[in-house]
């Protein structure tokens, strides 16, 4: 049964007085999505700092170099796979627990908790649960620690026949070198069911409370050459030291032309990713800072819920131009700077002009 919440949180003051709190996130979340944007459209990429590599017989002194080669490497296991000819093993584990629900009544404004079982990474205790009928449970652990592991003593055999040494920790393999979970014949414990392994059969079945799922991912040597973008230093490929002091070393299947296209594909997906963050932080602080008129709005009968709606739609489009604004500011300054430039030489001399 369902826990009503009948503080005075839920009441039209103290709903009112929350959305009060929210406005000083909002104060400082604001600020921190324009900062955001900036550092996102100003920081240095591993596509604009490894362009224009040299192959390693013509390295030289601040300038990225590269290597092609088949790669080789100590076998590398896992807790649940065998070893074999991979770059990577990762694990991380889920477990059936109960989770806190809550839910709010659109007319009274009053919360009610409950609790539901769910897979969860990071379960958390039902003592603390505000639902007194949950605070019962059972609280489930995970017992599988989360890892990942890359294989050691990396060499890459390049085509002109010298071998290299390559710490594979300090690489970023671009998303074109596929990774994906081991079939049931790789497992040394567990059973693969879909995309996970689970810890015993009636889990593997059915989800029942306290079971306990991992999802495994290995990434495989590629059987194809691969290149190595970063500084060549004697028979050994290590990181290279950017003019801005940063560190990049790269790699993916296919020649030097290859990589560089597969990690500037895979910057401009996280460069995207990260422009969306920084909108959903604006939008989510024009609602902070709205907050008071919204949760008036939410107490007024029919239309109450539409209005705030309406609203928050408009903060999303509101949001969305002036990330966009700041993002060509930030990106073509100097068009800005001329233009400004431009517009206060007018005004001088249509000052000029009137005076003359």
């Amino acid at each position: 049964m369902a826990f009503e919440d009948s503080g005075e949180s839920t009441s039209i003051f103290g709903s009112i007085g929350d959305s009060i709190k929210g406005m000083l996130t909002g104060v400082v979340l604001f600020p921190l999505s324009l900062f955001f944007i900036y550092q996102v459209e100003t920081c240095e990429q591993a596509s604009a700092a490894l362009k224009g590599a040299l192959p390693a017989a013509q390295a030289k002194a601040g300038v990225a170099s590269y290597v092609t080669g088949k790669l080789s490497a100590d076998p590398l296991g896992g807790e649940f796979v065998k070893s074999g000819k991979y770059i990577s093993y990762s694990q991380s584990s889920e477990v059936y627990a109960w989770e806190e629900t809550s839910k709010e009544d659109s007319n009274t404004k009053k919360k009610t908790y409950d609790c539901k079982l769910d897979w969860t990474s990071s379960p958390k205790s039902p003592r603390n649960f505000k639902d007194p009928a949950c605070k019962n449970k059972t609280f489930y652990q995970a017992t599988v620690d989360d890892r990942k592991l890359v294989a050691s003593d990396a060499k890459l055999k390049s085509e002109e026949g010298k071998t290299f040494s390559v710490n594979l920790s300090q690489v970023d393999i671009t998303s074109a070198v596929p990774s994906h979970t081991p079939e049931a014949g790789d497992l040394t414990k567990g059973i693969a069911e879909g995309d996970y392994i689970y810890l015993s059969e009636k889990c593997a079945k059915e989800e029942l409370e306290g079971c306990e799922r991992v999802s495994v991912s290995v990434t495989p040597i590629p059987d194809e050459n691969m290149t190595f973008v970063g500084s060549v230093s004697g028979s050994s490929i290590v990181q290279f030291t950017s003019k801005e002091g940063n560190k990049f070393l790269n790699a993916s299947v296919g020649d030097f032309q290859s990589t560089m296209k597969d990690i500037e594909s895979d910057d401009n997906v996280a460069k995207w990713l990260m422009r969306a963050g920084c909108f959903i932080a604006m939008w989510v602080s024009f609602n902070l800072l709205a907050g008071p008129l919204l949760s008036l709005l939410s107490f007024v009968p029919l239309v109450g819920d539409l209005g705030k709606t309406a609203l928050s739609l408009v903060f999303g489009i509101v949001a969305f131009l002036i990330t966009g604004v700041t993002i060509l500011l930030v990106k073509f300054w100097y068009i800005w700077l001329i233009l400004g430039l431009a517009a206060i030489s007018y005004a001088i001399y249509k000052k000029k002009a009137a005076t003359a």
